[in-house]
């Protein structure tokens, strides 16, 4: 924000002021009137600077606007009311110097538009440039001079009054309004002292150093409503997802809530962080909270953040959370059936609730054990009898603590059946009977597993109706082969197919007997 300090400009306009009443001091020539040319220049110069710089900081401005209109909106009209006050006074200054030149050259008003002052003939007479400015009056009083003063003092109230009370005494503008004192040797009034007497070249030169007087005063005050935009807030440099639960404890059917939003933060300011009366550590920024859990329950805690701004003002953030403090708890779940089954893939679902599933660590006493997703393992090859699912988490201090074990059975598979053109037997048609594919085992519909026994023997045997038995070779083949499918083809009615020695191996090796099946052709 501008202070009492000068900036490098402000002290170069001060000093072209300080040039200018050392000229007039001199008896006017040609030479100092080419010096007050040259300082008009350059004081024009300085009033287009700061009207760049005021161009720039109306564009941060409007940038502010346009990403927090909200808290942006009312310094934003103050700074275009400042624009419009510092608008129209420096108009009015450059209507005033236009008629100075258009007046005393006798110019028309468009002339007098495109002329510059160093190409003006008559810089050295003051006669017209006094009538304007002082009028007839003996202190200025009835002059131009007076309303632009009168306008200056104005505009200094209105452009301090847009600041808050606390930054107008800070603020210092170049604008000099103020009458000579009692005891200083000039004692004429503000008027008379600059413009009484005053050659045009001198005259046209002040105002401009007026003119950039206002626009740096323009400068000021937009520099410090935007700087007073973020005065009140706190300067953040990393931004991160949060994600800020109602209950980091669900219980199955409820739902999970979660407020998902960007948290700012300084890694390099330190806030002072409270819970009750204690402070906590703060490290880059964010404040440490540990508390050992001790007991079971609900816990509740509160505290304050104190953050201070740019202009030293402190502020308060009031905070309040709660967690769970739970026993362990292991969660483990046979995803198919309650028992195990040698044999098969059992999958099998494990979960410590509090505990990120990826801080779980799983081990069997009996079997092969995969990890197939969060949380989810398969268990491969137990062997008939119990296998035991033992769980170990690491907590997020980096310990590890056993949260138990689960025992399960582990059952052997259910015997087997075997169909035959998609029975186990019965009358068929001698078409029927012609097209008997071969055997097929299986496990009955309702067994949970996707399981596939073998076939691995079986005999096939024909009864004709005079009682003659044909028993073929053993088989291994499911499909029947060939010859087995040409004596299928030449049976009649009342003749048997008997299929019995039935041997089927499952998943878990163990090889059993299933019932014969018999057809009889009818």
């Amino acid at each position: 924000m501008a202070g009492g300090k000068l900036s490098p400009r402000q002290k170069m306009i001060g000093m072209m002021y300080l040039v200018l009443t050392a000229l007039l001091a001199l008896q006017v020539s040609k030479d100092i009137l080419k010096a007050f040319v040259v300082v008009n220049d350059g004081l024009e110069n300085t009033e287009k600077t700061f009207d760049k710089d005021a161009g720039q900081l109306y564009a941060k401005f409007d940038e502010k606007k346009t990403i927090d209109p909200l808290r942006v909106m009312e310094n934003w009209k103050k700074a275009q009311e400042a624009r419009k006050l510092s608008e129209s006074l420096g108009a009015y200054i450059g209507e005033l110097k236009k008629r100075l030149i258009r007046e005393t050259e006798g110019f028309s008003n468009k002339e007098e538009d495109t002329i510059r002052l160093a190409y003006v003939s008559k810089q050295e007479d003051y006669d017209i440039s006094t009538h304007i400015l002082i009028g007839d009056s003996e202190d200025g009083s009835k002059g131009e001079a007076r309303t632009l003063k009168t306008k200056l003092i104005d505009f200094k109230a209105k452009m301090l009054a847009l600041l808050p009370e606390e930054d107008r005494k800070q603020i210092t503008f170049t604008i000099d309004t103020e009458e000579p004192v009692n005891g200083e040797e000039d004692e004429r009034t503000w008027e008379m002292r600059n413009f009484y007497h005053t050659p045009l070249a001198a005259s046209v030169t002040i105002l401009s150093k007026i003119q950039a007087d206002v626009k740096s005063a323009e400068v000021v005050v937009i520099d410090a409503l935007l700087k007073n935009v973020d005065a009140d807030v706190i300067p953040f440099d990393t931004v991160a997802a949060r994600v800020i639960a109602q209950s980091n404890y669900v219980l199955l059917g409820e739902e999970y809530n979660a407020d998902i939003f960007l948290a700012a933060f300084n890694k390099t300011l330190k806030p002072r962080v409270t819970v009750g009366q204690d402070s906590l550590a703060v490290d880059h920024g964010i404040g440490r909270y540990k508390v050992p859990a001790s007991s079971e329950g609900i816990k509740t805690y509160e505290g304050v953040i104190n953050m201070k701004t740019p202009k030293g003002k402190v502020l308060t953030f009031p905070f309040k959370s709660e967690y769970i403090v739970a026993k362990p708890s292991l969660n483990v779940s046979a995803d198919k059936m309650n028992a195990m089954y040698a044999g098969v893939d059992n999958p099998i679902t494990v979960s410590v609730p509090g505990v990120p599933t990826e801080m779980i660590k799983v081990s069997l006493s009996n079997g092969e054990l995969v990890t197939t997703g969060k949380g989810k393992f398969t268990v491969r090859n137990p062997r008939i009898g119990t296998t035991d699912v033992n769980v170990v988490a690491t907590m997020p201090n980096g310990e590890t603590r056993s949260m138990g074990k689960l025992t399960f059975r582990v059952k052997q598979l259910p015997d087997p059946f075997v169909t035959c053109g998609g029975s186990s037997g019965g009358r068929k048609t001698t078409a029927e009977m012609a097209i008997l594919p071969g055997l097929i085992p299986k496990y009955q519909p309702d067994f949970p597993f996707e399981a596939q026994p073998k076939l691995k023997s079986y005999q096939i045997s024909f009864i004709t109706g005079n009682g003659i038995v044909e028993t073929l070779p053993p088989s291994s083949s499911p499909g029947f082969d060939q010859r087995v499918k040409d004596k299928l083809g030449k049976l009649k009615k009342g003749n048997v197919v008997l299929i019995e020695e039935i041997k089927v191996e499952g998943p878990d090796k163990r090889v059993v007997s299933v019932p014969p099946i018999s057809f009889t052709v009818k």
